[in-house]
This record gives structure tokens, sequence and C-alpha cells, in this order.
């Protein structure tokens, strides 16, 4: 296939109850040409079997073969092999409408954006749904740099980390060597600033079309054990070793990117009562002198700079 507008890399891992109806929900893209690349991180279940008639009878559609090594190399495995003008990531375990790409895609292509940045529909086990709905001021902002709505997000509160929420230019990744950090259970959070500190024209959208499944509780994304928490320590530390290349406005947006990790982890640490007070002491200190701290931030780290069981105990009373 040639002139193909979008790369779709799925990684799968033991997602034989909900594969078939994220695969076919891909095939119906009203957006043509594009190609669907299956990445199978070593399933032990029968998810390929589900979907085997479905990669036989399109020929957009390819299956890579891999042993088991985390959705981040899935995912990379993927990225390398796409021959797409832009790269699209979704989730096994999601759907989306069928105007998800041409959506994404033509606002992309008509801005020659580096990235767009859409939003999601999140549904639970109640059956509830749940719109991600994105503040009026970032769509009022049009095509920025990507250090000036990265930070207006933050600020905002109305950052969304998850990769799957974005259409990135091919080209822009590969030149700026833009990859998942392999054995990560975070990736999300450590790929995506990255790429919003790196992008020359990114823009964000509302539209609804990606269907985030949050029902099924063996997901990745709902682990909160040790290594979760450890997970998102290493980012940090990566965070403040990346940071040290960097000056000016693209340094002042990277702390708001400190700031969204550090909240994390500390939200984390408090189910395993297992915080770093030195990592989180040094951050605290490069912060504080960013002036980028509110009020209730300063109170908060600098109690539990002074008494972490302290401040657990002051959390679980609030609660």
């Amino acid at each position: 296939m040639k002139n193909i507008k979008v790369s779709v890399i799925v990684p799968i891992y033991n997602s034989e109850k909900y594969i078939r109806p994220c695969l076919e929900s891909l095939i119906k893209q009203t957006l043509k040409p594009i190609e669907i690349i299956l990445v199978n991180d070593g399933s032990t279940d029968r998810s390929i079997d589900q979907i085997f008639d479905l990669i036989e009878k399109y020929n957009f559609i390819r299956l890579i073969e891999i042993e088991n090594s985390g959705a981040a190399e899935a995912r990379n495995k993927g990225l390398a092999l796409a021959c797409g003008n832009y790269i699209s990531f979704v989730d096994s375990d999601d759907f989306v409408h069928s105007t998800f790409l041409e959506k994404l895609y033509q606002e992309a292509e008509n801005k020659k954006l580096d990235i767009i940045c859409g939003s999601f529909e999140a549904t639970y086990k109640n059956k509830v749904s749940k719109k991600m709905e994105r503040n009026n001021e970032l769509l009022r902002a049009g095509v920025q740099e990507g250090i000036v709505l990265f930070k207006k997000q933050i600020q905002l509160r109305n950052y969304i980390p998850m990769i799957w929420a974005y259409m990135y230019r091919r080209e822009f990744l590969m030149k700026n060597g833009l990859w998942l950090s392999p054995k990560t259970i975070h990736e999300d959070e450590e790929f995506t600033p990255r790429v919003w500190n790196l992008a020359k024209r990114a823009k964000i959208i509302e539209t609804f079309e990606y269907i985030y499944q949050r029902e099924h509780e063996d997901s990745i994304i709902e682990s909160r054990d040790e290594s979760s928490v450890l997970d998102l320590e290493n980012i940090l530390i990566s965070f403040m070793k990346y940071e040290e290349n960097l000056s000016g406005k693209s340094k002042e947006s990277f702390d708001y990117a400190l700031l969204y990790v550090l909240d994390h982890y500390v939200y984390y640490g408090r189910m395993t009562k297992t915080l770093n007070k030195l990592l989180i002491k040094g951050i605290y200190s490069r912060l504080s002198r960013a002036k980028i701290l509110t009020f209730k931030q300063k109170i908060k780290y600098f109690l539990i700079i002074k008494s972490t069981w302290l401040y657990f105990l002051v959390q679980n009373y609030q609660e």
C-alpha cells in the first residue's frame, strides 16, 4: 500500500475478551488508506485466535509477534515498522467510533501539525460513561508551540497524558528520536511531556470518538502496587536529568511535567506508604524556585518533607 495516511499501532497482551470489537472498530474507519499494525506481546490466551479471520481477510492489517516485553516495547516495534504519514496508538481493550482517525487526521494535515490531541469518553463498571471535556481556553488557543499548550493544560487541570488521545506526525517522531521508554509501567506519563516539549505546531480539539473502557481491572493502568510507585519515582529522576539540558521557556514548561508526575507519585505512594522524601525535597526545592506551586501544593509538600507519616494521617482523616 502506498500513501498511507495513518498507521494505527495496537499492542496486544491477553486481550481475548476485547480485541475483536477493538479491531472491528478500526476496520470501519472512514479514513482511507490506513494500516493497522497489531503487535502481539507474547499473549498466552486466545487473543489472536479471536481475530485471525480478520487478519486473513484485510490486507491493510499486519500482525507482528514478539516475546513479552511490555506495552512500551510493543508500541516501539509497531512504530519502527509503520509507513503512515501519521501515527495513532489504540489500546486493545478499547474501541473507537468510525470517524476517530478522520477527525484527527484532517485537522492535523490541514494545519501541518506535529501533534494533535483530542479527548475521549470513559465507560465504567456500572455502565456509566463520562466525557473528558476540554477547557474552552485550550480549544480557543488554536495552533501553538507544544510548550505553550502543555503548560496551559497543567495550569487548567485539563491535561491528558494517554498516548491514544493523540495523533503524531511520523516524521516528527523519527526526527526527534521520540520512542517510548522500555520496561516502563507509566510509559504515557514519561513519553507525552517530551513530545509536547519538542512539538513546534500542536493543537487541542474536542472529540469523543475514543472509548476508554475502565470497567475491567486487570489493566496495567489500574495497577497501584509498589512497582507502579517505583516506576513513577524513576520517571521523576529521568525528568530531572532531562531538564538539565533545557533552558528558557522549554525548561519552564517542563517544570510542569515534574509537578504533574510528582502529584501522581505522591497520590499512588499514599496507597503503598512508600515515598522517597529526599527526591521529593529536591523537586520541591526546584519547583519552589520556579514559582509554579500553589499555596496548597506548598503546604502539601512541606508537610511530606517534614513527616510522611503525619501527611498520610491528615489525608486519611480528610477522606
